[in-house]
């Protein structure tokens, strides 16, 4: 039993000392990055926020026809406008249904406008660029969800094109 008391105490303990060093440095560096560096970006995206209002919008499509795929009349769309070419990817966000809207569907798509309204706010966006195709009864949901948060400007296809029909709710 010596020897192996032996082996453990000269070899084992020292390593596991080493190795619990070793393991400690990124614990303490994540937390350090968890706690101080996460209120450091929230800080500095606030004020970028503050700073230049407006210049961080988002697209929100909305494709209730069944179907059709408009995300790419919207690529086009986005592509000719300068006010829309800057907006990154990350920003854009879809909703969609490859069957025709029923009443049944709306508990569904009402929670998935939700969801989506959450990420949008969550990525910063101070506008949204809302293109909706489908049955006018989806835009009162989104209408809603938006109301007392960001602007909100609607795009809505007709003629062959994109048109946009200015904010959903005016300014005071």
């Amino acid at each position: 039993m010596q020897p192996i008391y032996d082996f453990i105490m000269t070899w084992l303990d020292p390593l596991g000392i080493v190795l619990g060093l070793v393991a400690t440095v990124p614990m303490i560096w994540t937390w350090w990055e968890v706690v101080f560096g996460e209120r450091r970006r929230r800080k500095r995206w606030f004020e970028a926020v503050r700073r230049d209002p407006g210049a961080r919008p988002a697209i929100l499509i909305v494709d209730l026809l069944p179907g059709k795929d408009i995300r790419t009349a919207v690529e086009k769309f986005r592509s000719d406008d300068p006010a829309l070419q800057d907006i990154p990817d990350d920003r854009i966000l879809h909703i969609a249904r490859d069957a025709s809207l029923t009443p049944g569907d709306m508990p569904d798509l009402l929670r998935e406008i939700r969801e989506t309204a959450a990420g949008i706010l969550a990525r910063g966006a101070d506008k949204i660029h809302y293109f909706h195709a489908g049955p006018a009864v989806a835009a009162a949901p989104v209408g809603a969800e938006f109301a007392n948060a960001v602007p909100v400007n609607l795009y809505h296809f007709q003629s062959g094109k994109y048109i946009n029909f200015g904010p959903l709710r005016p300014p005071p």
